[in-house]
Parts: C-alpha cells; structure tokens; sequence
C-alpha cells in the first residue's frame, strides 16, 4: 500500500529534467539489463533505462570533479558489474582514456602496474583490492592520482588511512549503490581529521545522496525512523530501476510505494541495515541477512564480530551464520593468511564480546575465494562449511 514518507536526507526534490538527443530512443527504454544475484544465488535482471543513466551522469558532474580529456581512468571491472559503466562511459563523454586490465594478467597487480606506470588520475575500485596492495602500501606513492574512489563493500577506515599515505593528492570516496540505483547514488568525502570519529564497526560513513536522489531508513513495517535508529536504507530517485525484469513476485518484496509533497514515487529496499546521524550522513551497517538471531533469539551483527577480529589481526575477515543439523544458527569467522595464535585470538573476541557472539569455530584459509566483480564471496564460504 502507499505509505507517507518524510524525506530526511539532502536530495534535490523534484527531480531534474532529463534531456536526451537520442533520436528514434525512448528514454524509459532500457539501456542495459544487468542481472544480480546478490546474497540469494537466483538471477534477478535489472533494467537501466536512458533516464536512468543520464541521471547518474548528471548527478555524477554534480558532484563537481575537475575532470577533462588530460585525464587517465581505471577500468577494471567485468562488463557485467555495473561499476565499469562509470568507468569507461564518463572518460568516453569527455575524452580522456579509459585504461584496461589485459586478458590473463593478475587482476590486483595489473591494477598496481596500471596506476603507477600510466600515472591515472582517476580510479573506482572495490575495497577488496587494498587487501591485496597492502603489502606494498610502504613502497606505493601514486601522486598523480586526484580521485580515488572506493564501492561494492564495506570501506573500512583503517585500511583507508594507511591507503591515504600512498594517494597524498587525491580525494577519496566512499560510494554507495545498488545495481537497482545506477551504479552509485551516495558519496562520502573520507577525511583524516573526522572520518574516523564517524565510522561504524570500522566502517566508513557512506555519505549523502547524490542530485535527484534521496534515501530513507525505515523498520520492518516500512515506517520511518528517526536519526541514530537502525533500519533497513531505502532509495528513491531518478536513478533507480522501474523494477526487475519479469520478476513481479521480486518486485512486490523489493519496491513499495511512497508520497512525496502529495506525489507517489516508489522506494526500493535495499536490504542494507543504516542509520543516518545528526550530519545528515548515512552510516552502512551490513546487511540484513547479514543479522542473524543466534541462542534462541540474540540478534546479532556479523559486521560488529569482523569489526573486532579485523582490529585484532589486521588482516581480510568475514563472519557468516549457518544451521547446524539441529537447525540451530552457528557463528563461523574466517580469517585470510592469519599466522598468530588462536588461542590469542579467541581471549580477545571474549574480552569485547557476549558469549552468545563468540564463534562456533575460528578458520584461517590462504586466500579468500572472490566473486567475479571481486568481493569477498561469502557463499562460497558458507557452502564449505561442513555440519
């Protein structure tokens, strides 16, 4: 049903006029259709239509980067992840270069290799690639690059303040987005001096919305929630999809629909647990099948136990939640190339959290398995968990 909505974030409301010479084009048509699976492991088609995109490139400019063709942009991201649309299109519209991973090379190193020897100025990248480089952060000094910018997980601030030594003239960004907003629809300025003080779990604020987008966090009900309270994030704007391809079953549980100055827009759920402070920033808490209830009903919030186990090892972590044979959900934390003692470890998850969120067993593993748009696939690592 509709739902009354008041809109607590910074958006530019109504939105801009979209104005396309595109000839014999419908701008409602779509664009491209990506398909998603996100945490559910079935295919969802997403269709970005001409509106779509020419309001993210609108509200991308906005943002009010000093671009032009002297610049040299990273494009390392597959086709089908909607993060390389940003990185070829806008060096296309103003004639800069868009720089490429070659086939068959390591896609982290190539990444290395392409910042340092073309001198980029500009660079989208996921937050898993810094795990990779910081064995090099101490020898890596990339002053030509002026923006750096971070989306697709959670950025976490102290990797980012170790990543700032080796970029000391560029602005990074913490960016925001599901496929269903076009490629990205918040920013966050990440600065020394207040960053830190504003993240979550070691997690980096996710900012505000861009032009002609807005966000909400709302309870289970779809009911607004006031600032400082946990909620499931909600985007409306000219940014975001009509809905999924085919899938009227998926868009009845994704989209409702809300009034905005009397006016019904609809409003996609994420599924990402934020709040937003008294800055008018939004603050990424995980995901909602990322809280699980554990012990007859303790809620808990994977991201806080990778929070404290990252602090501890200063190392790649994850946290996921799996039934056991009796149907009881079990805590599993895996660790990447962890060399120190347990035991160690395990006194210190103790001293910072309950007993109820400790974890059912502790992994180190070589190397964490990555999807194709190269984020931690915690799928992979829930499958190889054995009862």
């Amino acid at each position: 049903g509709t739902k009354q909505i008041q809109i607590i974030s910074t958006a530019n409301l109504p939105f801009a006029e979209i104005n396309l010479d595109l000839p014999n084009i419908n701008p409602t048509d779509p664009a491209y259709v990506l398909f998603t699976s996100g945490s559910t492991g079935i295919p969802k088609g997403v269709p970005i239509s001409y509106n779509n995109i020419n309001s993210f490139m609108n509200a991308f400019y906005a943002l009010g980067y000093k671009i032009d063709e002297n610049d040299r942009f990273l494009q390392v991201f597959d086709l089908s992840f909607d993060l390389s649309v940003m990185s070829y299109l806008a060096p296309l519209q103003i004639g800069a270069c868009a720089y490429t991973v070659a086939s068959g090379k390591t896609k982290y190193l190539a990444t290395y290799a392409l910042l340092e020897e073309q001198e980029l100025t500009f660079a989208l990248m996921v937050p898993s690639v810094l795990n990779y480089l910081k064995p090099y952060f101490d020898d890596i000094r990339l002053e030509k690059l002026r923006y750096s910018l971070f989306c697709g997980e959670a950025l976490y601030e102290d990797m980012v303040s170790q990543w700032a030594n080796c970029v000391p003239n560029a602005l990074i960004q913490n960016v925001y987005g599901p496929t269903e907003a076009t490629i990205f629809c918040l920013t966050y300025d990440w600065k020394a001096d207040h960053s830190p003080e504003k993240a979550f779990n070691g997690i980096v604020s996710i900012g505000k919305p861009m032009k002609n987008m807005s966000a909400v966090v709302v309870n289970e009900k779809s009911e607004l929630l006031a600032q400082g309270e946990k909620g499931e994030l909600c985007l409306l704007g000219g940014q975001l999809t009509a809905g999924y391809w085919n899938n009227p079953e998926k868009n009845a549980q994704a989209f409702f629909i809300t009034q905005i100055n009397g006016v019904e827009t609809v409003c996609y759920r994420t599924g990402d647990i934020a709040f937003v402070d008294k800055d008018g920033d939004f603050t990424f808490c995980g995901r909602v099948d990322h809280q699980v209830k554990v012990q007859g009903g303790y809620r808990v919030e994977l991201s806080e136990i990778e929070h404290y186990a990252r602090q501890f090892t200063n190392l790649n972590v994850a946290a996921v939640a799996k039934e056991n044979a009796m149907g009881i959900s079990q805590i599993y934390l895996f660790l990447e190339k962890y060399e120190g003692k347990m035991e160690e470890l395990s006194n210190f998850m103790i001293e910072k959290l309950p007993s109820y969120m400790q974890p059912s067993k502790i992994l180190n593993l070589d190397i964490f398995p990555l999807n194709v748009n190269g984020k931690i696939d915690r799928k992979v690592l829930k499958d190889s968990i054995l009862n």
